[in-house]
């Protein structure tokens, strides 16, 4: 009997376990969480390259440098939701190969430290912009026609770039060509 008692105990105490479980009594009560989601519609950064970065003609042994303030520097234009920030990054060298036949290549170095950034097309009313760690923050105007804001959502922003190169007194004579990347994306 006493055999029965315990086994008639131990069965009760599972079958209140189990109908506590089933009831939502004990630690098996289920929760819910309700989750938010939010999306920015931005327009895609469009890049132009308007001008590159033309050396001319350069004598063995010597060195040329363009600004970013000569009519001979890289332009690029970028187009963006007006009013934004970019961040462009830009690599330090160039590497040019040889059109003209066999011959070792040439090194240009870009120069990231003195940029001319501006919100209109005119290259003379650029201010200076660093980017000697590879990128930096510029601003788009306020609309591609540079008139008011919201006219068409698109605004833009202009890039200088000046560079220099020193072909060595053996360098092999002829016409060299390289290119290199400018990228933008949205910083705000």
């Amino acid at each position: 009997m006493l055999l029965s008692r315990s086994i008639s105990q131990s069965l009760l105490a599972c079958l209140a376990m189990a109908a506590m479980t089933a009831c939502g009594g004990g630690t098996a009560i289920a929760q819910s969480a309700t989750v938010g989601s939010t999306a920015t519609i931005v327009t895609p950064i469009t890049a132009a390259v308007t001008s590159p970065l033309a050396f001319g003609s350069i004598t063995k042994g010597s060195s040329a440098s363009i600004s970013a303030t000569s009519a001979s520097a890289a332009a690029v234009t970028f187009s963006g939701d007006e009013g934004d920030n970019i961040v462009i990054t830009i690599p330090p060298t160039l590497e040019l190969a040889t059109l003209s036949g066999t011959g070792a290549g040439m090194v240009v170095m870009i120069d990231r430290g003195a940029l001319r950034t501006g919100t209109t097309s005119a290259q003379g009313s650029a201010t200076p912009a660093d980017a000697s760690s590879g990128t930096v923050a510029i601003p788009l105007s306020a609309d591609e026609e540079g008139n008011t804001v919201g006219s068409d959502g698109l605004g833009q922003a202009f890039v200088w770039i000046g560079g220099s190169i020193t072909p060595g007194p053996t360098q092999q004579r002829g016409t060299y060509s390289g290119t290199f990347t400018i990228s933008a994306a949205y910083s705000n």
